[in-house]
């Protein structure tokens, strides 16, 4: 009766224990793929803000190149 009862109590703490490691892992991979969308969101982000500036930068070229053409013209 008493091997029965132990039994019974083991096999319940080890379950116990299965679904906590199982519910650490579950939140470490979530924290895993969060940080995962945090840096492809940060790797988006510096991708625009670069073309942006790129952008800009070209189109101050064209608009001196425009004035400058212009000058000439006069």
């Amino acid at each position: 009766m008493k091997d029965n009862q132990e039994e019974t109590l083991n096999r319940q703490v080890a379950e116990a224990e299965d679904r906590a490691n199982r519910l650490f892992e579950q939140q470490e991979l979530r924290k895993a793929e969060m940080k995962a969308a945090i840096e492809r969101s940060r790797q988006l982000q510096i991708t625009r803000k670069k073309a942006q500036k790129d952008a800009v930068k070209q189109e101050e070229v064209e608009f001196a190149s425009f004035w400058k053409v212009r000058n000439e013209e006069l």
